[in-house]
């Protein structure tokens, strides 16, 4: 078994096992580049490999949909990718700011005070930028998007004025999307996501989220929201991952005379009759909070029957919230299935947990990524970005480890843990002194990354890894 340290000194041991973050990655790298030599000889991959016969070679979503709500529930055919790693994904939410003549700027919630001029009125761009970087480097497959795609409240448009394949433009998809995520490794990748609570309207609930939805049909082809909720499995040399992609905006879907200012079905802010979204629903404001519990509900026994079924190596959940709303169901459900990451923004920073003390769902990793710059930051960013207010995650995915890499909007590497899978029934909890059930020489990641400065330079920071037989 392993044991964690929480001290901040560099430690040695005598031990034949990795000791740094660099050369565990490399570790990591090797063993999955073995694997793939393995069941991958002469330019063929074997039985081993495990691709499917019907798998195809992206995701493909089907004939556009007479409503947004049509495909709720749906499995996209399984996607596989027939090459060698590294395999590399990034997490974003939270990303779309209100379009202005000067293209998109962060939704403002900072005093004139507090706001850092360089940083907080273009924060979008700054983490995109970075993301091009580390794509130039690896590109990733595709990207995991937690939702509140466009403030302050969606797209510019009603829900219900069109059909499910027809498209409105507002403009923001092509400024706010398109033109801002550019660049060798991230302008042709997929994006799967799911509605947040701003996307709906932040506290109305007829925005145009349909049209969210519908530009999965659009031009250029990367959007892919096929439904509310929806999921996807995806195959590469030796592992799978099975991913489940949540609506839990019934979490701010309140009692229209609740909390005007962060209530979905707040009426305070729909002046006239007939303001529902048709035939899909909610059909006014009196039928919103019903409407998204009945959502949830659906979501639930879906979700539940879906879980059951999992083969894939990895089980990985996308959504808005944080396990932080619905703790006691998440609990629960993560110990049942054994569901090894869950993937939310909402919070307008980043937020890693593995095996950190805070973490109540280990051992399954959560992680908010609610700092991709559509909105204000929580706290004021620092102008290099030393801090966790804007940013986006990198997944590096194997057969047996996911590494998470938290990079900010300065290009600094602020979080790191080695995700190993978690098994259905194993406890929820922080892990003991004296270890947790496992395999043998299990790693335990402590990554404390303290804000230093000297000079105006950041001091170079060590997640500290410790291993232990």
């Amino acid at each position: 078994t392993a044991t964690t340290t929480t001290t901040t000194t560099t430690t040695t041991t005598q031990t034949p096992y990795p000791t740094t973050t660099l050369e565990l990655e490399g570790e990591i790298l090797k063993n999955q580049s073995k694997l793939e030599y393995e069941i991958g000889r002469w330019g063929r991959w074997t039985e081993e490999a495990g691709f499917p016969d019907d798998c195809v070679e992206g995701f493909q979503s089907p004939q556009a949909p007479a409503l947004a709500t049509d495909y709720n529930g749906i499995r996209l055919p399984t996607v596989c990718f027939k090459k060698k790693g590294p395999h590399k994904v990034f997490v974003i939410g939270d990303w779309g700011g209100v379009l202005g003549p000067h293209g998109p700027a962060p939704a403002n919630q900072r005093s004139p005070e507090e706001f850092v001029h360089g940083v907080d009125d273009k924060a979008q761009q700054k983490v995109a930028a970075q993301m091009a970087i580390r794509a130039a480097d690896v590109a990733p497959d595709y990207i995991l998007n937690a939702g509140d795609n466009f403030y302050w409240a969606g797209l510019d448009t009603k829900c219900g004025l069109v059909p499910g394949y027809a498209i409105t433009p507002t403009g923001q998809f092509q400024w706010t999307f398109e033109a801002v995520y550019q660049g060798k490794g991230i302008q042709d990748v997929p994006w799967l996501g799911v509605l947040g609570n701003h996307d709906y309207g932040g506290y109305m609930f007829n925005k145009g989220w349909d049209q969210i939805i519908a530009y999965t049909w659009g031009p250029g082809g990367r959007w892919v929201m096929p439904g509310q909720y929806w999921r996807s499995k995806v195959h590469y040399p030796g592992f799978s991952v099975d991913y489940w992609f949540l609506d839990t905006n019934a979490f701010s879907a309140h009692e229209p005379h609740a909390d005007p200012e962060h209530n979905i079905c707040s009426n305070a802010h729909l002046y006239l009759d007939g303001v529902g979204c048709g035939e899909m629903g909610p059909e006014d404001v009196w039928a919103c909070p019903a409407w998204f519990k009945k959502l949830w509900s659906d979501q639930d026994e879906w979700l539940e029957k879906s879980l059951s079924e999992s083969t894939a190596s990895w089980q990985i959940i996308v959504t808005h919230f944080p396990p932080t709303w619905h703790t006691d169901y998440w609990l629960t459900l993560n110990k049942k299935h054994g569901v090894d990451m869950m993937i939310s923004g909402h919070m307008h920073h980043q937020e890693l947990h593995y095996e950190d003390p805070g973490n109540f769902l280990f051992p399954t990793a959560w992680m908010i990524s609610g700092g991709g710059g559509g909105i204000t930051s929580e706290g004021p960013p620092d102008r290099n970005g030393i801090d966790d207010s804007y940013g986006f995650y990198e997944l590096l995915l194997t057969k047996d480890y996911i590494e998470v890499t938290g990079v900010s909007h300065g290009g600094l590497v602020r979080s790191h843990a080695f995700v190993k899978p978690r098994l259905p029934g194993q406890d929820n909890g922080h892990p003991k002194a004296q270890g947790r059930p496992g395999k043998s020489h299990e790693l335990h990641l402590v990554s404390h990354l303290e804000d230093a400065k000297e000079d105006g330079k950041q001091q170079s920071h060590e997640a500290l890894l410790h291993f232990k037989k």
